[in-house]
């Protein structure tokens, strides 16, 4: 790190690049003053994009649009300016990941967004977009009527803690954009847009809860919806709007989730939601209605668990970064600043005047995601045939940019060659010396000279003074003769024990004690007669189960026992014993197994494929009155046993036919009948 060149940026330092794209780069920078802890996500725009008008005027609307919103949901632009002809803007450092790079990922390790978190996310989005469709300026009152346009995986931001953050807002439509959008030009991402924005129509806030209904059918069904092999064929397929249930493809997505994903999807958009705090409502009511264990903190654990190797990777980068001396960049900025008079331009007023402006906004800044197979068609005219406007020169004052190499010193002890010296350069180093080599130590006089005197030390073996004393030593003499007896005859006995002698052994000591006491076999042996012994935890082993496709609503249970579950991993689970089977619950639904018999001392780290519970058909079971005090009815449901004591009223019971047992535990009497479960139906158990 200390022969790592970093650069200045005008008042920030730049750390690493995040990202770079065609028309600008996004930077990893931390600013230069008084809140130089303070990290930034600093998006610069290339310098000959930053010379055309038509590029600076979109710059600036983007700016107009995004730099007073403020909401924990939207990422919000702290600073801009005009570094060395370079236009930039100093945003909120997002420590997380895009939505793609989740569903990326997920597809990677075979695993499905869980419903629940989902659909949490999407609330989250809404609430941003909300905020934004219906802000107004604050000094006027206007409102601005912003649509984002861009909504989809690559422009919201999850965080490693679980936040959820709408970004780029750089081809948003507001009322305060210089000019207004020409009919039949089209905007963002090809895979994204709105039937109606193929047809011409002036769009509305609908326009982007479309967008939104796409990116969460894509969670759900962990897929592209409209994807083909051309342009054309896509935008075919967007004006057809035929879009199948997420259900259909994923199974475990509710029917009343499918019904709010193709509300939202809706070809006619008078059919969708009145606006996205509807949307909101909507999802909210499913999401505790279905999962009322849900907690926010559960994404949290989730993007933890994966991209836990990236979040290690860069606490360590952070940690090196804390250790850059900022003074030299600090002192050459002030130096730059005081020789030129130069700064950044005047956040109030324009990067270029009336006169310079002119041509299309066709440009964006929206994408830098390598790799990008999504086509981003800003400015792309109907008959594909749009131009871009021809760039001018802008001249701005220079801020200076330089690179700054920093000095690296060789702490003393350190390096070839170096030497310590002492404050005194003619002291003699004292010696100390070996502990207990005497019974005299230096003392410091009470008046601060270095005399010494003598201190008489008594040796251990030292007689007692007194009779009291002397009596005291001779009990306890004969006790640790006693007590050395004791050992001497116990180690013996484990030593011919150890050798085969049986008959020195425990009498419940098994041979594969007897041959090695310390053997990680000897104590999971002696864990499982009894597991309070305090050898066990301190020996135990752990182990982790990862849970592919996991479910935070099911309840897992490792041979009936319940284990912690963070992120997507089942921990804490000792290796002291055999396992047989993960079983997989959720209540109205049916039980499920899994085999787990690997999980051992070879292998500590298993996976297993959560499978989809099925939902049961549902009754319920009632009972007259007329049952003596001590009654009980047993039945085997699925494999599990079910009793309850009678008398029953409405208890929910899987539909079937069951066997069951009416017992009386009091009067010691059993008598055998047959149940009958309808689906929806209070069912009354019937004794002839």
């Amino acid at each position: 790190m200390s022969e790592k060149k970093f650069q200045r940026f005008g008042k920030y330092l730049i750390l690493d690049h995040l990202v770079d794209g065609g028309m600008a780069k996004i930077c990893r920078a931390t600013y230069l003053g008084e809140q130089a802890n303070k990290v930034v996500a600093i998006k610069m725009v290339q310098p000959q994009y930053s010379k055309d008008p038509s590029f600076v005027q979109m710059f600036e609307d983007e700016l107009k649009v995004s730099f007073d919103l403020v909401h924990p949901n939207i990422a919000q632009v702290y600073d801009y300016g005009m570094v060395d002809d370079q236009l930039y803007s100093a945003m909120e450092y997002v420590d997380g990941a895009n939505l793609k790079q989740f569903l990326d990922r997920l597809r990677e390790k075979k695993y499905v967004f869980p419903v629940e978190i989902s659909t949490y996310i999407i609330s989250q989005v809404c609430l941003a977009l909300q905020y934004a469709h219906n802000y107004q300026d604050k000094l006027t009152g206007k409102s601005f009527n912003i649509i984002h346009r861009d909504i989809s995986p690559h422009n919201i931001m999850l965080t490693y803690e679980g936040a959820v953050k709408v970004i780029d807002f750089g081809i948003a439509k507001a009322d305060s954009n210089s000019e207004a959008t020409q009919a039949g030009t089209i905007k963002g991402k090809l895979s994204y847009l709105a039937p109606e924005c193929l047809d011409g129509m002036e769009l509305d806030h609908r326009y982007d809860q479309f967008a939104v209904g796409i990116t969460l059918w894509e969670m759900l069904c962990s897929r592209k919806l409209f994807q083909a092999k051309n342009e054309l064929a896509v935008l075919k397929q967007i004006q057809a709007c035929k879009v199948p249930k997420p259900s259909s493809i994923n199974p475990n997505v509710p029917p009343e989730l499918d019904q709010i994903v193709l509300k939202a999807l809706a070809k006619d958009r008078t059919q969708r939601f009145d606006d996205m705090e509807k949307m909101n409502r909507a999802l909210v009511k499913f999401l505790y209605s279905n999962y009322p264990e849900f907690n926010a903190s559960d994404l949290g654990y989730f993007a933890k668990q994966l991209f836990q190797d990236e979040i290690s990777a860069d606490k360590k980068k952070f940690v090196e970064y804390g250790k850059i001396d900022l003074k030299p960049f600090i002192e050459d900025m002030k130096r730059n600043e005081h020789g030129s008079g130069a700064s950044t331009a005047d956040h109030s007023g324009s990067f270029i005047s009336d006169e310079k402006r002119t041509g299309k906004i066709v440009l964006d800044l929206g994408s830098f995601d390598k790799g990008n197979t999504d086509i981003d068609v800003q400015g792309l005219d109907l008959d594909m045939s749009g131009k871009t406007a021809k760039g001018l020169t802008l001249k701005t004052k220079n801020t200076g940019t330089r690179k700054i190499t920093k000095k690296t010193n060789v702490s003393r002890g350190q390096g070839a060659g170096a030497t310590r010296k002492s404050a005194n350069s003619g002291a003699t180093p004292r010696k100390r010396s070996a502990s207990g080599a005497t019974r005299a130590t230096r003392v410091r006089r009470a008046n601060g000279s270095a005399g010494t005197r003598a201190v008489r030390v008594k040796s251990a073996g030292a007689a007692p003074r007194n009779k009291e004393q002397r009596k005291r030593a001779g009990t306890i003499i004969p006790v640790a003769l006693v007590a050395s007896l004791l050992m001497f005859v116990y180690t013996q006995q484990q030593m011919l024990c150890k050798f085969g002698v049986k008959s020195f052994c425990p009498a419940n000591m098994s041979d594969v004690c007897i041959s090695n006491p310390s053997s990680q076999q000897c104590i999971n042996e002696k864990c499982s007669k009894d597991s309070s012994l305090a050898i066990c935890e301190q020996a135990t082993q752990y182990g982790e189960i990862v849970l592919e496709n996991y479910n935070p609503s099911y309840t897992y249970l490792l041979d009936g026992t319940s284990f912690p579950v963070v992120g997507i991993s089942m921990k804490k689970i000792p290796l002291n014993r055999k396992y047989r089977k993960l079983t997989i619950k959720k209540d109205g639904y049916r039980a499920a197994s899994v085999d787990v018999m690997k999980l051992g001392e070879k292998e500590k780290f298993i996976t297993v494929s959560v499978p989809n519970l099925k939902q049961l058909r549902m009754g319920t079971l009632t009972s007259g009155n007329n049952y003596t005090p001590g009654s009980w009815i047993v039945m085997d449901i699925d494999g599990e046993k079910f009793e309850k004591e009678l008398p029953l009223n409405g208890v929910r019971v899987p539909a079937g036919t069951y066997e069951a047992i009416i017992e009386n535990r009091l009067l010691n009497t059993e008598r055998k009948i047959q149940v009958e479960v309808q689906e929806n139906k209070n069912n009354k158990i019937k004794i002839d």
